[in-house]
């Protein structure tokens, strides 16, 4: 019979450097190592897997197919991959639960490079991003001030394309806001339309016949009526008048005549890029953007108190729009004597690099006024 034998014999391996030593069992096979070389082994696989995330191999060392030595960047120690005939051995360790083994150590040494990012970006980086982040914010909300104050103008850049729609919704949503913001009504415009409802809704409701309201509480809702009809149906012909053309500047002449107004506020499109659907910014982000810049450029607001005087809407659009409800001024001028605030809407050039430019021609535009003027009215 075969003797049994537990001593230790060397690898005679003709590829091996080193001369490791393995304990046979009685079926001839690789028997379970020791302590130490396990630890040897899964501390040299862990070095040798944070090395590679962090690309200190190179590709023609880590594609060698022999003997590889690999240096344990924590403990300094050697471990060694050899591959014979009869069995695969890493300091004792089977191939296949140092695959096993390493695949562990690669998620693990994953694991913490990804907790360090994270780390790192929680941590003085993010800290001096923010502060760079505001620091831009201040300087291009002071550069808002400042065109505010000495040139009467606030640009808004979208970062995207816009719709007609949209566009329809700026001027209105201004058009709303100016009126309220130099006093030309004493509330906002949904606040009217509200209160009038409600007014309404409590005359239907009263079985018995009310006494007769005051001279002044019967003018003051006439008034307040009528500043309410037509400003609804300005809105109404303008949305009309933008679904038929192209609408790029917009004059809201208040007092005075609409040759020499006491002020002039202009809505200016003609940078706008224009999209449909999906390719297009959603109006509502637009309108934040807008309202925000307004409110920190100031453009509107002014502690003198301002009589009640009539404004006027102009819009120039194409001439052959076929527009009926808006009266074309052909031989109108933008008037050069009064100093007006603009409201400039422009699309960042480098958002729509790949759009086609499609610039209308402007000579063929013409101004269209409103028939009436709205005649604000305050309590």
């Amino acid at each position: 019979m075969a003797q049994h034998s537990d001593v230790l014999q060397p690898i005679t391996n003709s590829d091996e450097r080193e001369s490791p030593y393995v304990q046979r069992g009685d079926a001839g096979r690789a028997s379970a190592p020791s302590g130490r070389d396990i630890r040897i082994a899964e501390e040299s696989s862990v070095g040798c897997s944070l090395l590679r995330l962090c690309g200190d191999f190179d590709d023609s060392r880590s594609r060698a197919p022999s003997a590889e030595v690999h240096e344990d960047v924590r403990t300094g120690s050697v471990g060694t991959r050899s591959e014979s005939k009869n069995a695969a051995v890493v300091k004792g360790v089977p191939v296949e639960e140092h695959r096993a083994r390493n695949t562990g150590d690669k998620e693990n040494s994953s694991e913490v490079v990804q907790d360090g990012a994270e780390e790192k970006m929680s941590g003085p980086d993010s800290c001096v991003t923010a502060s760079r982040n505001n620091t831009s914010l201040e300087e291009q909300d002071a550069e808002v001030v400042r065109k505010a104050r000495e040139e009467g103008r606030v640009d808004v850049v979208f970062p995207g394309a816009v719709t007609q729609d949209g566009c329809y919704r700026f001027v209105s949503e201004i058009l709303k806001c100016v009126l309220y913001q130099r006093q030309q009504l004493p509330m906002t415009y949904e606040q009217l339309v509200y209160s009038q409802r409600q007014q309404q809704a409590a005359a239907q409701e009263r079985e018995a016949p009310t006494p007769r309201p005051s001279q002044s509480a019967d003018m003051d809702q006439r008034k307040r009526r009528q500043t309410l009809q037509e400003l609804e149906e300005v809105l109404q012909q303008l949305e009309a008048l933008f679904s038929l053309s192209r609408v790029p500047r917009v004059l809201l002449s208040m007092g005075g005549s609409v040759v020499l107004p006491k002020e002039l506020y202009e809505i200016n499109m003609e940078a706008l890029a224009l999209a449909a659907g999906a390719q297009s910014l959603p109006t509502s982000s637009c309108l934040k953007q807008l309202f925000r810049t307004l409110f920190v450029a100031d453009l509107l607001s002014d502690t003198r108190p301002v009589r009640l005087m009539p404004t006027t809407v102009l819009a120039l659009a194409h001439r052959e729009c076929g527009v009926g409800w808006f009266r074309p001024k052909l031989q109108y001028r933008v008037p050069a004597r009064v100093k007006h605030q603009m409201i400039a809407l422009s699309t960042d050039p480098g958002a729509c690099e790949g759009r086609a430019a499609d610039e209308p021609d402007w000579q063929d535009y013409v101004w269209f006024q409103a028939p009436f003027a709205i005649k604000g009215y305050c309590i």
